[in-house]
């Protein structure tokens, strides 16, 4: 399917108006500032896409004739986002509405190389007519703008440009970012955001911001070296060369200590970006939610539903964020 003619601003508003919620033509209209013969032109050309379909009739609040509403066409069009951990490859597959179609697990042996990667992604994404393209999430540091990666506690990863060789290898676009971006991004798409950051403990360390309502990578995509901060002079080495980092005092604590030496890093987060909403993910975090949530400072702090599957949501909402 070719969406090139689909991303102008307009195509893109139409699109995103609809996913909050089924609308009429002439609610679009109103909302998006378009005049009705516009927005016929522009739905007409979504609905023969397959991305938008007409679904029954409403009414826009008050009296008048019945409208046809329209809403996204969950099968229209899929995005594939896959989470490199150190471990581990999860690959989700999300319908336009962002749900997940399908899920997959492969485990990666210790010292595993990008071919491993691509061979394994290779095997579990399967292109076709309707498949948007791919989105990664993986440790940093990173290049967003250029899918360069360096991961840190992955050795052999320096400087690997993982979306130049997944778009040859799969033939698909492939936008990369970091797990923490993608998980923070998944967070919001569920539930409003604003100046917000997903503390994500899992093999590693980091944490994805949201400042303003946006996703904030910094001037070079160093944002979220969370794990990476000192929090205790001439701690336990780290597995970025560093000591007392943050990611390798808490993976030398337990329990209530683990959860104590979290808290106090998150405090400090809040006290420097002035954050109002905490969000906490990952396996050690999921494996006991509440010892962590005890020991955070007072602001408002959950844990997020998506469980497991969390970053490669993320990382596929990516690719549906080029039609949003």
């Amino acid at each position: 399917m070719d969406l090139t003619s689909l991303r102008s601003h307009n195509d893109r508003t139409v699109l995103r108006l609809v996913r909050s919620g089924a609308l009429s033509r002439a609610s679009i209209a109103v909302r998006a500032g378009l005049t009705p013969q516009a927005v016929s032109k522009i739905v007409a050309r979504l609905i023969d896409a397959g991305l938008l379909e007409e679904t029954g009739t409403m009414r826009d609040g008050g009296r008048g004739k019945p409208r046809t509403a329209l809403q996204l066409a969950a099968d229209g069009a899929h995005a594939y986002g896959a989470y490199v951990d150190r471990d581990e490859l999860r690959v989700v597959r999300l319908g336009l509405t962002g749900e997940v179609v399908s899920a997959s697990v492969l485990p990666l042996a210790p010292m595993f190389t990008p071919t491993d990667v691509l061979d394994a992604l290779q095997s579990l994404v399967q292109p076709g007519e309707k498949v948007l393209g791919l989105g990664i999430g993986i440790a940093g540091p990173l290049d967003f703008r250029d899918g360069v990666v360096s991961p840190n506690g992955l050795p052999g990863w320096s400087s690997v440009p993982l979306r130049a060789l997944a778009e040859e290898r799969l033939g698909l676009p492939v936008v990369v970012d970091k797990d923490t971006n993608a998980a923070v991004l998944a967070e919001a798409w569920r539930r409003p955001l604003r100046d917000a950051a997903l503390v994500f403990v899992g093999t590693g360390l980091g944490v994805g911001l949201l400042l303003g309502g946006e996703v904030h990578r910094g001037a070079r995509s160093g944002a979220g070296e969370f794990g990476h901060t000192t929090i205790q002079l001439d701690g336990p080495l780290c597995v970025c060369g560093r000591r007392g980092c943050v990611e390798a005092v808490h993976a030398a604590a337990t329990g209530v200590e683990a959860a104590r030496v979290l808290a106090a890093a998150v405090t400090n987060l809040v006290q420097l970006l002035d954050l109002d909403q905490i969000v906490l993910s990952g396996r050690k975090v999921l494996q006991s939610p509440e010892l962590y949530l005890r020991a955070m400072p007072e602001v408002a702090v959950s844990v997020t539903s998506f469980g497991a599957d969390l970053v490669p949501i993320g990382a596929g909402l990516l690719v549906l964020g080029e039609l949003f």
